[in-house]
């Protein structure tokens, strides 16, 4: 063991021998080729996940991080309220601040893919899209410092903090402003969950109504905002995604205060307390949810017209919520709306080729697979990637579909035929059995592509070992049965893998299992000299069909 391990004093821990062990016997049983492919795979991709899965981790303290000062923050503040001292609220602010600041700036806590590969080993500094996706939970957290900072603004100054507010801008390196939260992290945050946050403190208001003569006002203008707010939320077209889950809750925050006006104004007037009685000289008509819209039938003369135009200029400027920034919004989500209708559509394109392509080398179409592998590369390094560049977040769904079956075709059409050019006729059918590592693919792929497409190659070699079964060819069968049984020792011996792939896991094994018994009739056929030998186990592989 020590010459195993020369670089440790003592023995390594038992676990870390199993597993050696248990690699090393794997790896004995196969043929030289596939051990030398297995121990290939193998130590390329443990690279490549423990550098995601170190990533995700400092992204996951990150959000432990933000989410302790978050906490430190609200304590501050009850703090501040009970014994008038807001020193400690500042200093804990000024702290929150800087930490998400510096989450902004750092480029591990991204999802950066779309734009950039894996940082080298020299530590060149990467760029992140303003659009890429937060890694570790990180977004959540910033929608609640949205929501804190909004909250607090709107108690010390009784409006809405618009998306543009200098706590949520900040100055990158090059000079340039950038805001520090999406358009979903504003809307869920500062809008949506500032709505919640003022029925909460209404009813925490309303209990001392009696003694507190602001109590009442304060309702009142919270249930103003919060119907102001959904007011503007109603011109959005969400769709089915947690935004829109938290858009449909927005109108309970809405009844809540408006429930415990009524409910003051009733125990007012039986106790009463005229201070809390809700009548025509302290209510504003209302609120704006319930004022008369003016109809395109009713305006008859232009003056009129230019008077109403004047009139929602001023109450624009007077609204407690930014409207032209809140509608700028909507334009930018409607136009993420088109394009990930377009990507959709598009990616239909790339698939189809890619299907297509594994379908021609099952029937020995080389070249045809050939031109198809081309078209699918081109739909994404034309078509999809230009809207990925625009809006990284669409970069899951539809695209990593595209990806994970052209990394299938990719793999198949290269187990098959290796680098040989001129192998184009299909005319072998004695498979090469070479498998692409995953730098060795031309697109920029995720580990998850990869080896979402590397678990589905083996349906195909099992396809692939039927047909060849049925002619006799034995070497053929092994080849496949070796191949697969890497791939599977691969993903086994990676440990953690991503939450797509685990799941195909179990098909992979599944598989092995049906190739060992293929290989085992035709070790049968070869001992009894028969034509046909009948194992009593059926083998089947879902979806099978070559054409002869």
């Amino acid at each position: 063991s020590d010459s195993l391990f020369p670089h440790h004093r003592r023995r390594p821990p038992p676990c870390m021998l199993r597993i050696f062990q248990t690699s090393t016997r794997l790896s004995s049983s196969l043929s030289p080729n596939m051990a030398q492919l297995w121990n290939q795979l193998t130590t390329q991709l443990e690279d490549k996940i423990k550098f995601e899965e170190d990533r995700h981790q400092k992204a996951t303290k990150r959000s432990w991080q933000l989410n302790a000062a978050l906490v430190r923050c609200e304590m501050a503040h009850e703090l501040s309220i009970s014994s008038n001292n807001g020193d400690m609220l500042s200093e804990e602010e000024a702290n929150l601040d800087k930490l998400v600041r510096e989450t902004v700036l750092c480029p591990e806590m991204f999802n950066n893919i779309v734009n950039e590969s894996m940082p080298t080993a020299q530590g060149e500094e990467i760029k992140v899209h303003p659009r890429a996706p937060r890694l570790g939970g990180i977004g959540s957290k910033m929608e609640d410092y949205a929501r804190f900072k909004a909250f607090h603004h709107f108690l010390s100054e009784g409006n809405l903090l618009p998306p543009d507010a200098p706590c949520f801008m900040i100055t990158t390196e090059n000079g340039t402003q950038r805001n520090i939260i999406t358009d979903e992290e504003y809307l869920g945050g500062a809008c949506i969950g500032l709505c919640h946050d003022l029925a909460k403190m209404g009813v925490s208001r309303a209990s001392d109504a009696v003694s507190d003569p602001t109590a009442v006002p304060f309702i009142k203008s919270a249930r103003d905002a919060v119907s102001l707010i959904l007011e503007e939320l109603l011109q959005f077209d969400f769709r089915n995604g947690p935004l829109r889950r938290k858009y449909d809750s927005t109108k309970y925050a809405l009844k809540t205060l408006e429930t415990v006006l009524y409910e003051l104004s009733v125990a007012g007037g039986v106790g009463g307390h005229d201070g809390l009685v809700i009548n025509d000289s302290n209510v504003d008509d209302g609120g704006p949810m319930k004022k008369m819209k003016i109809d395109e039938k009713d305006k008859k003369d232009p003056s009129e017209e230019e008077d109403v135009a004047m009139e929602e200029g001023e109450e624009e400027e007077s609204s407690p919520i930014p409207r032209k920034e809140i509608n700028a919004i909507r334009e930018r989500t409607d136009h993420r709306d088109k394009l990930r209708e377009s990507l959709i559509k598009t990616c239909r394109d790339g698939q189809k080729a890619a299907k297509q392509a594994i379908f021609a080398l099952h029937r020995g179409d080389a070249k045809r697979c050939a031109e198809l592998l081309t078209d699918c590369e081109n739909c994404v390094n034309n078509d999809l990637l230009k809207i990925l560049d625009e809006e990284p977040t669409l970069r899951h769904g539809s695209f990593a579909g595209v990806l994970e079956e052209y990394v299938e075709g990719k793999l198949f059409y290269t187990w098959l035929y290796g680098d040989d050019e001129n192998a184009e006729n299909g005319a072998n059918q004695q498979a090469v059995g070479k498998i692409l590592l995953a730098d060795e693919i031309p697109l920029n792929l995720s580990m998850e592509d990869y080896l979402g497409g590397l678990c589905d190659l083996t349906g195909e070699i099992g396809r692939f070992a039927v047909a060849r079964g049925t002619a006799r060819d034995k070497d053929s069968v092994k080849l496949c049965l070796d191949s697969s049984k890497s791939i599977y020792m691969t993903v086994k011996m990676l440990g953690k893998l991503p939450r797509n792939v685990t799941k195909k896991v179990g098909m992979v094994a599944k598989t092995v299992e049906k190739l060992e018994r293929v290989f085992y009739e035709q070790n049968m056929l070869e001992i009894t000299g028969r034509k046909e030998f009948a194992s009593g186990v059926e083998v089947k592989f879902d979806h099978f069909a070559v054409e002869n």
